[in-house]
């Protein structure tokens, strides 16, 4: 890797620094799995020396491991051979080729040795004793198997030397690096999908990323950086960092590799048969490959993108004689999902028959995983006419989730498939088709009627059986519910859901699914009316019931996860939602992928009602470019409008005007959701431009029955609230009252405190609103509080009030907040590892703290704060808060 993309390592390099400046003796010994990035830390190092060190590099080789001081031959070329065999000999040449390159300066040598692991054992003691003796300084790296040569541990073991672990990076470290090799914004859930998928293996990082760039799957659109598919291992990147392992492999290692890759996981037993135990305890040693849990235990590729990676290099007639080779040493039936579908996957790509059922237990289970390309084969290959039409459905699922709607209607419209095709539960396969239909822009009414005609011609066909024409009417009476949710008429909803529950029994085919349908729509009827807590509640049992039966089940997760996380945003309960949201990516990084513009649209939701200004809208702002290529969810045009509010309340002009004129073109969802979208659009107008929003705002609980409901008339009040409309508070009190939950809460507690007007008031709903995680609204209850005091003359109190105002600000991070009445609003040009810095210290952190918390120096520290101080025109860490306030 180069050095140029070294990050996250600024504590390791501070210390080594430190390490290899100190008088006496001194070594780093950087150990590292493969990519890590030990050998760009150890240039970074020689750079940041070379002006005071005379640096000499070592290089560790395989094929020198065994030639005494072969590594060194580069600085021997004077030696006499006669002396070539002699210690002395050897170092005093190689000294002398030091003092020529030191000339008259005077400088110390410093040793830089890549590779350590595979030095020779004479080389090895010449570079221990030129530490040993103070001569030299050194910095070597090494995998940690088989590790480092006896002589340099003896370094560590003598404490002449300091032992630094070098470990993956982490996410938000990932990011950075990925923004810096990419030079623009990476959106957040696309930086996930990195971490995830290069293990936060900075080599196969960069490789991942030159790769999809190139093919065209790492596509920037306004600035912003995401993945319109999911990442593979057949890029020319990777192709050839894994080809020069391989090279560097003997014949029966790279057998060994390439049956490990096309039939992982492979039981221990079986490999040590076929290429023997010590060529598999070679390539365990070299980080190639892995058992998967403890010794004995079934071998995995070292990363699943280096198997990966071999497939594609493997021709079809070597797969398939290796198959051969292989098939009577592993299971029929093999006992993970990850050996069902590398079996098939195996199958299907050398031409080896499968079994119609194993292909549609494989093709079920990849669409779950969000394998599309798999999942779409293996449907597509089941030639059973009983198989086919569940077979359809999974195709049906893959065409939906990469947005071909239409397909996705052929296929469950053929023979009334969306009633009746999917024998764990059609109900799915139902919801799935209608999901379908709207996004097509079918009106929910002709979905309904053709769902209920499609109903009655199907039920003629069966009429000789009364409980199939039973259970095939209550799937058109599910239908016609979800079509009444999705066009806003509520009352008729609950009048229909006591009618579909009444009619419900606990022995009929479709039980489980017909209780997770009325479930998912009583959380969303609840959480519309109002009733945020209790929705939550529903929405938590459709989980429970869904992980129960999730082995059978497809599409219910998305119908469900959606509704328990808006209903857990309207209750307040901001973890419960990031962890329904957290589901998408569970099991799959192509979750991310698929979803990941619906999944940041209600990520910045959240962050809007915490008060979280800036932080939603770094979120919102890149949710919109992915939702214009997926959008499973039907969440555009609510993600359009709440970044366009997010853009407009932290003064981003242009940014606000240009998703102004996006909001019309958005796709359509849901009644509710496009309830909240037209109250945020109006809020960002009057934000953007004063006397365009807030009237209408004021007049749409009068003209439409959907918002005069709770749960939309209480955003539409909070946001008129925060545009300074006094009034508002009443209707907030009056509203939120008999809600519950914490969002509802909270503002309730603003309310009354600003009809009442006493400090004491605002301190009190200051702390409820801090303690529901609403650190923005807490934030203008305490200022308030303190004017309140200030005005009271009670200056103790005021000065306490500006204490917990400066907390609440500071637990914003990034995020700027200020009373709605004020016209002002200043933009403060910190990095973002200066605004956490700068946050952190504001809430009373000391520099070694602040260090300790975000794995840093304290050097690095001190030198963000510095900067910050210049940046913000202060020169004292006691004005900080003052400087971020204004």
């Amino acid at each position: 890797m180069q050095a140029e993309y070294l990050v996250g390592r600024e504590a390791e390099l501070d210390l080594a620094t430190e390490i290899l400046t100190q008088e006496g003796a001194g070594a780093v010994l950087l150990i590292a799995d493969p990519g890590i990035g030990k050998t760009a830390m150890a240039a970074e190092l020689a750079s940041r020396l070379s002006g005071e060190m005379v640096v000499m590099h070592v290089h560790g080789s395989p094929a020198l491991s065994a030639v005494p001081f072969g590594v060194l031959a580069p600085y021997l070329l004077d030696l006499p051979v006669d002396q070539a065999t002699s210690p002395v000999a050897i170092l005093r040449e190689f000294w002398s080729q030091f003092e020529k390159r030191r000339g008259s300066e005077g400088n110390r040598l410093l040793l830089v040795v890549d590779d350590a692991h595979d030095l020779d054992e004479g080389s090895t003691q010449i570079l221990a004793e030129l530490v040993t003796a103070g001569w030299a300084r050194l910095v070597a790296t090494s995998r940690p198997r088989p590790g480092l040569p006896p002589a340099l541990l003896q370094l560590w073991y003598d404490g002449l030397a300091e032992r630094l672990e070098l470990h993956p990076l982490e996410q938000e470290t990932v990011t950075e690096l990925a923004e810096k090799m990419l030079g623009g914004t990476v959106m957040a859930s696309t930086a996930d999908v990195l971490h995830t998928v290069s293990e936060g293996n900075p080599l196969l990082l960069r490789s991942l990323v030159e790769d999809a760039k190139a093919d065209g799957n790492l596509v920037r659109r306004n600035g912003v950086w995401f993945l319109t598919r999911a990442l593979t291992g057949s890029g020319e990147g990777l192709a050839e960092v894994v080809r020069n392992k391989v090279l560097r492999t003997s014949e029966a290692e790279r057998e060994a590799m390439f049956v490990v890759a096309l039939s992982e996981p492979v039981p221990a037993a079986v490999l040590d048969s076929l290429v023997g135990r010590e060529t598999v305890r070679s390539l365990m040693d070299n980080r190639l490959v892995l058992s998967t849990n403890g010794i004995g235990s079934p071998l995995k590729m070292w990363h699943p993108m280096y198997g990966e990676a071999l497939r594609q290099i493997v021709s079809p007639a070597r797969s398939l004689q290796i198959r051969q080779r292989m098939v009577h040493h592993l299971a029929a039936e093999p006992a993970t999902a990850e050996g069902l579908l590398r079996m098939v996957s195996w199958a299907l790509d050398c031409g080896a028959d499968v079994e119609d059922e194993q292909l549609l237990q494989a093709a079920f289970l990849a669409a779950k995983l969000l394998q599309n390309q798999l999942a779409m084969a293996a449907a597509a290959k089941v030639r059973s006419e009983v198989l086919r039409p569940r077979a359809r459905v999974v195709m049906a699922m893959v065409s939906y989730n990469d947005g071909d709607y239409r397909a996705a209607v052929r296929l469950l419209e053929e023979d009334s498939g969306f009633l009746d095709a999917d024998p764990s539960g059609p109900l799915g396969a139902g919801l799935l088709w209608a999901a379908a239909r709207s996004a097509l822009g079918d009106s929910s009414a002709d979905i309904a009627a053709d769902a209920r005609a499609a109903a009655e011609g199907l039920a003629a066909r069966h009429s000789a059986d009364p409980a199939k024409v039973a259970e095939i009417s209550r799937h058109a009476d599910a239908l016609e519910l979800a079509a009444l949710a999705h066009s806003g008429l509520y009352a008729e909803l609950r009048e229909g859901l006591e009618k579909f529950e009444a009619g419900m029994a606990a022995d009929e085919p479709d039980f489980v699914m017909n209780q997770l349908f009325l479930l998912a729509m009583t959380c969303e009827l609840l959480m519309v009316e109002g009733q945020a807590v209790q929705a939550l509640d529903k929405g938590r049992d459709a989980l429970v019931l869904l992980d129960e039966h999730k082995d059978d089940l497809l599409y219910f997760s998305d119908f469900i996860v959606v509704r328990y996380a808006l209903a857990a945003l309207e209750a307040g309960e901001w973890p419960a939602a990031e962890s329904a949201l957290d589901r998408y990516a569970a099991s799959s990084a192509m979750g991310l992928i698929i979803f990941g513009g619906d999944i940041q649209t209600l990520q910045g939701l959240s962050l809007l009602r915490q008060g979280r200004l800036e932080q939603a809208a770094a979120v919102l702002t890149p949710a919109v470019e992915a939702l214009k290529v997926r959008d499973p969810q039907r969440l555009r045009r609510l993600g359009v409008a709440v970044a366009f509010y997010a853009a407009a309340r932290t003064g981003d002009k242009d940014l606000a005007r240009r998703l102004a004129g996006e909001v019309d073109t958005a796709a359509a969802g849901g009644a509710y959701i496009e309830a909240l979208a037209e109250l945020f659009v109006l809020a960002a107008k009057e934000h953007l431009d004063r006397g365009t929003g807030l009237e209408k705002l004021r007049e749409l609980p009068e003209s439409s029955a959907l918002h005069r409901l709770p749960g939309v008339l209480l955003q539409n009040v909070v946001l008129r609230a925060e545009l300074g409309d006094l009034p508002a508070m009443e209707v907030i009190r009056d509203t939120a009252s008999p809600m519950g939950g914490s969002w509802a809460n909270g503002w309730e507690s603003l309310a009354v405190a600003q009809l009442g007007g006493a400090g004491d008031g605002f301190v009190n709903a200051g702390n409820l609103l801090a303690a529901a995680g609403m650190p923005g609204p807490a934030a203008v209850a305490f200022d308030k509080a303190a004017n309140a005091f200030d005005a009271e003359g009670k200056r103790p109190e005021a000065r306490q009030a500006a204490v917990l105002r400066d907390a609440s600000e500071a637990n914003l991070g990034s995020a700027l907040v200020h009373d709605p009445h004020t016209e002002t609003d200043r933009s403060v040009p910190l990095t973002r590892r200066e605004q956490d810095i700068v946050a952190l210290a504001v809430s009373g952190l000391t520099d070694r703290q602040i260090a300790e918390k975000l794995m840093v120096s304290v050097r690095t520290v001190e030198g963000h704060l510095y900067r910050s101080y210049a940046k913000l025109g202060i020169r004292r860490r006691e004005d900080l808060g003052a400087a971020v306030r204004s």
